[in-house]
């Protein structure tokens, strides 16, 4: 895979709307190479700023354009959509239950734990037992493309897996206090 051969890859992928790929898209683009081939170039386009590796079997087109939402993106590039939601801390912090903007996404799983650390953000999984009901009060943000728990549920999360709760009770202590000031 020459140089032009991945511009041209990209460009292709990028009037289809496609700003994210798993490494089997590149195989079935190229699948006339040999997948060493394949890695070896991959690793030399990556390093040349050609094509962005965003975790392991995940590229990213730098020069294409960027979903509004790309972190939330990446998540569906990372897990498959029905087997996680979003919840715990970023839930907290978008409904004011916290007041830290947390330095990643957190979601709720039902694969195992995984941190991943990508060009564009930071992605926190925690695997949950949880397999009955998984999407119980969560509703699909059409926007994100991502299902998105009730910020009921994310508490019950947050306690449910023993993050820590210091910033939620801080701000329910702050919330009493102005409530009985007044």
């Amino acid at each position: 895979m020459t140089q032009r051969q991945l511009l041209e890859m990209l460009d292709f992928f990028d009037l289809k709307r496609i700003w994210a790929f798993r490494l089997n898209a590149i195989r079935m683009y190229f699948n006339n190479e040999d997948e060493k081939t394949i890695q070896i170039a991959l690793n030399r386009h990556t390093k040349n700023g050609i094509i962005t590796q965003c975790a392991r079997g995940v590229y990213a087109n730098p020069r294409g354009k960027k979903p509004l939402f790309v972190r939330e993106y990446l998540a569906l590039m990372l897990r498959e959509q029905f087997t996680f939601y979003l919840s715990l801390e970023s839930v907290l912090s978008e409904e004011g239950l916290i007041s830290q903007i947390p330095n990643r996404l957190t979601f709720v799983s039902k694969d195992r734990s995984r941190v991943f650390n990508t060009p564009y953000g930071i992605l926190e999984f925690v695997h949950s037992e949880k397999k009955d009901n998984f999407l119980k009060d969560c509703y699909y943000d059409n926007k994100r493309l991502i299902w998105v728990a009730s910020k009921e549920k994310a508490i019950k999360d947050l306690y449910r897996h023993r993050r820590s709760v210091d910033l939620y009770e801080e701000q329910l202590e702050k919330d009493r206090y102005i409530i009985a000031d007044v």
